[in-house]
């Protein structure tokens, strides 16, 4: 049971990004009304990732002293830079040369326990990510005949790995070098996890579904046009449980699956006018979500009390939003709380 409480929308609160300067956009990419009433705002994080319509980069994790990590197909080269905006590329901390494991050598990423994960799509090896950008592959797992295929999102229950491989949708526990098969059948793209580390939310077929992790099976699926493609849960705040869809048109989208299909509320385009959208990925360091597009890195932040894709260090631990939804439950005889959209 999700309970969402009111909001207040002001000025000053859809300026906010967590601690993070708020800086110009690069590119078109700016929020709808419907994103401004709500409280979300963008930032530019890196630019001038420029490859002649190719891709930038996908997706970035989080170094254990706190640099973003990411690479492009674009130039082949792992990044590091400081987590600040404004960027561009001669802004890197450091900047590595990597070889094509793939035809598709973009890296999907995510970040668990201070150490950051990725593979290359459609074939890659999974690897740990050092804090100068060097590799290193995760012990057991090729052996074991895994691949990555596309996305992948840390658990953040568990600290395990949920991901888009070549044996279908799996979970990797990356201490122990072990995985199983969460639904052999499903190559999805975009992957999150919901807060409770039950659900997984992925990309498949031009919608978004969600998948119980225990048992693979599918619980529904969402037609929300634009081309989706990674995907954000919210954590906490006016929209907690809702999840941030990144698309290929340009838009992103704020989905809420708690209503039911045909509501006009449960799916709204919150930004538009960007390149073409592709993974996210969070930035544990401050809550905001970082927002791929073929030329930067865009950031998206839902103001306070909120967190995109995992939680917040300022934000009670799953467990205890858990606790408190039972007491708010009990009191509220089980009526879900919903702000006013627009």
């Amino acid at each position: 049971m999700q309970i969402k409480l009111s909001w207040l929308k002001t000025a000053v609160v859809a300026a906010m990004v967590w601690g993070v300067t708020a800086g110009a956009i690069a590119t078109p990419l700016t929020l709808t009304a419907t994103g401004s009433s709500a409280g979300f705002n963008l930032t530019t994080f890196v630019s001038g990732y420029n490859f002649g319509g190719g891709y930038g980069p996908l997706a970035l994790g989080v170094l254990a002293n706190g640099n973003i990590v990411t690479a492009s197909s674009g130039d082949q080269k792992v990044y590091v830079f400081s987590d600040v905006d404004n960027q561009t590329l001669a802004s890197s901390i450091s900047a590595t040369p990597y070889a094509c494991q793939t035809g598709n050598c973009n890296y999907a990423m995510a970040t668990a326990g201070g150490q950051v994960y990725g593979a290359q799509a459609f074939g890659g090896v999974y690897e740990r990510f050092n804090s100068d950008g060097s590799r290193t592959p995760i012990p057991n797992l090729q052996a074991a005949g895994l691949l990555g295929s596309l996305g992948i999102w840390a658990n953040p229950v568990n600290g395990h790995l949920i991901a888009s491989s070549n044996k279908g949708l799996v979970e990797i526990d990356p201490v122990a070098g072990t995985f199983r098969v969460i639904n052999a059948n499903l190559f999805p793209d975009g992957v999150s996890v919901s807060a409770d580390g039950t659900v997984a939310y992925v990309e498949n077929g031009g919608t978004i579904q969600s998948y119980n992790i225990a048992t693979g099976a599918l619980i529904h699926t969402y037609s929300t046009g634009h081309s989706p493609d990674g995907t954000g849960v919210i954590f906490g705040g006016a929209f907690d449980g809702d999840i941030i869809v990144n698309n290929n048109d340009g838009t992103v989208g704020l989905l809420d699956p708690d209503l039911v299909d045909g509501d006009p509320l449960q799916y709204q385009i919150i930004a538009s006018g960007g390149s073409r959208g592709d993974f996210v990925s969070p930035d544990l360091n401050n809550g905001t979500l970082f927002l791929s597009q073929n030329e930067q890195i865009v950031r998206l932040s839902c103001g306070p009390g909120c967190s995109i894709g995992a939680p917040n260090p300022g934000l009670p631990e799953p467990g205890t939003l858990a606790l408190v939804g039972i007491a708010v439950f009990g009191l509220g005889a089980g009526r879900k709380l919903r702000p006013a959209r627009h």
